[in-house]
């Protein structure tokens, strides 16, 4: 079962890699204060870490920004308490095909769109948030840094930190700092 399993992680990859090195964006580093829609994928791993998501979410509302967010439930079954979330949509285990590619309408909507900003809060690598995050045509992408960082523009090293709001606060910090405008 485990060996059926990395077989289809593997064709997962490879599958991914060929449609990464076909996609075409229009990169461009930007200030937090240019940027107007920002795309937010995650994985809720407990009640903290979707508190910091939630409240990262409402500060770049507050500064004006449209924001789309995705929440990957590694389950079988989403919470009713992420379902109740409005703004928020949610995909778990279920709704992934063979090679764990996430089919949900709402990704391919997702990846349809070209954001300012796509930013992945996750702490881990899970490739259903890989996939969106690699396919993704946004004009700039952050996240935590991992060895394999290759589909991040700004990567972030939070050394062994687990804390999903250290992880906004340093990504907010730097997206205030390039490209600065002078006044």
């Amino acid at each position: 079962m485990v060996f059926l399993k990395e077989i289809r992680k593997r064709i997962g990859g490879f599958i991914l890699g060929r449609k990464f090195r076909g996609l075409t964006r229009n990169r461009q580093f930007i200030n937090l204060a240019d940027i107007s829609t920002v795309g937010v994928i995650f994985q809720p791993t407990g009640k903290q870490d979707f508190e910091s998501v939630n409240e990262f979410i409402k500060e770049l509302k507050a500064e004006g920004k449209q924001i789309f967010a995705i929440g990957y439930i590694e389950s079988e079954e989403i919470p009713d308490s992420y379902l109740l979330r409005k703004g928020y949509h949610f995909f778990c285990t279920k709704e992934l095909n063979w090679y764990f590619r996430p089919g949900s309408p709402f990704i391919d909507d997702f990846l349809e769109r070209e954001f300012d900003l796509v930013v992945n809060l996750s702490l881990d690598t899970h490739y259903p948030l890989d996939y969106i995050f690699a396919l993704s045509k946004a004009r700039l992408k952050a996240g935590k840094y991992f060895d394999n960082s290759e589909y991040s523009d700004l990567s972030i090293d939070i050394k062994n930190s687990c804390d999903v709001g250290y992880l906004t606060e340093q990504i907010t910090h730097y997206l205030n700092i390039i490209n600065k405008k002078e006044l």
